[in-house]
């Protein structure tokens, strides 16, 4: 199984007329709904209030066929609610909503209840803002057997929390996936390896090198990119089977070309 430990949100979008046009967003909801979308079934560990965003947003999990945790998307929080205004203006209420006051305990028991987890997406939201970047991070470390790590900052991480975070995961990832305005210098020095998007293509860092560069034949979003990735690495028996340990995951020159050049 695919986890996927982000954020979704109810977004409102204002139309010239005034009116508001309604629908189920979030960079961890779009990665997920992608993998659905490519016949796999992820799991999305994103935490929602128990009022009505809640409830529209888990509807549209369970037609999408994204699977979730019962408990941690009913908490006793608000859920986030993004709000776009028709001059360009955004109200995000991200950082008070339950998607960043998930703890550690509830993550737990959330994930206590799967042995099949053979890879875990991470996105720069759920990385901003504690509780949350803490408890995924103290979780998705201690997983046994030790899933395939992605970290993907396509959207810009946030603050000094998200810096730790990155800080904090870096020895431990298997694959950051970024673009050019995400990169620090740390990042790409430290990292095991770097997936670094650019207009026409991927670099491809190890340990601060820059290794190969490569060109795409779709002009991918980030949340598609990501998601074809995670299901490349599921279908070409890369990822674990079920109860496999392996303490080490090498992508490898070639599989990597292979595996861009399917996307």
């Amino acid at each position: 199984m695919i986890a996927i430990m982000g954020d979704a949100c109810l977004s409102l979008y204002e139309k010239e007329d005034g009116d508001f046009r309604c629908e189920v967003s979030g960079y961890g909801y779009r990665v997920a709904k992608n993998i659905a979308e490519k016949g796999l079934f992820p799991a999305l560990f994103c935490s929602l209030g128990s009022d009505k965003a809640g409830s529209l947003i888990v509807e549209r999990l369970v037609e999408d066929e994204i699977l979730f945790d019962p408990d941690i998307v009913r908490l006793p929080f608000k859920t986030n609610v993004c709000i776009s205004f028709s001059d360009g203006s955004v109200s995000d209420f991200h950082q008070y909503s339950a998607s960043a006051l998930l703890n550690s305990q509830s993550l737990q028991s959330a994930l206590s209840v799967h042995t099949n987890i053979k890879a875990v997406h991470l996105s720069s939201r759920i990385l901003s803002f504690n509780p949350a970047s803490s408890a995924v991070i103290d979780q998705v470390l201690f997983l046994s057997p030790r899933p395939f790590i992605a970290v993907d900052l396509n959207e810009k991480a946030e603050g000094p929390v998200a810096e730790r975070g990155i800080e904090t995961l870096c020895p431990y990832t298997d694959l950051f996936i970024t673009k050019e305005d995400s990169a620090s210098e740390t990042l790409l020095n430290g990292a095991k390896l770097v997936f670094l998007r650019r207009n026409d293509g991927v670099d491809v860092y190890r340990m601060g090198e820059k290794v190969n560069s490569y060109s795409l034949s779709k002009d991918l979003s980030d949340d598609s990119f990501s998601a074809s990735i995670m299901v490349y690495l599921e279908r070409a028996g890369f990822l674990p089977s079920d109860g496999e340990d392996i303490s080490r995951y090498d992508l490898t020159d070639d599989f990597i070309s292979e595996m861009l050049g399917a996307l």
